[in-house]
């Protein structure tokens, strides 16, 4: 009887856990609000072009903070970063929403 009523309590606090769990939040497109990202790996740019001088080299799960985002003229959206380093990350190279 008491291992029913411990298998029935961890299969409640199971159901319960993973009703709770925490998204983490997605930086905005449009550049309303900045914030931390995570790095999936890729450069930081001096400018908001594939073409553009590197000026740090991130690596996968390294955090990142941008203050706003800016499409280029190939139609890209390229975030600009303060930390690690200053400059310009593409958006397919952080967790942030292209």
């Amino acid at each position: 009887m008491r291992i029913r009523k411990l298998a029935a309590a961890g299969v409640l606090a199971g159901a319960m856990l993973s009703a709770t769990a925490v998204v983490p939040a997605q930086a905005a497109p449009t550049g309303e609000t900045a914030g931390w990202v995570m790095s999936i790996g890729g450069p930081i740019r001096t400018c908001e072009k594939a073409s553009c001088g590197v000026v740090y080299q991130t690596s996968y799960g390294q955090d990142v903070y941008w203050d706003y985002s800016r499409v280029n003229s190939a139609g890209n959206r390229w975030y600009h970063v303060t930390s690690p380093a200053s400059g310009w990350i593409y958006c397919g190279n952080v967790s942030a929403p292209c």
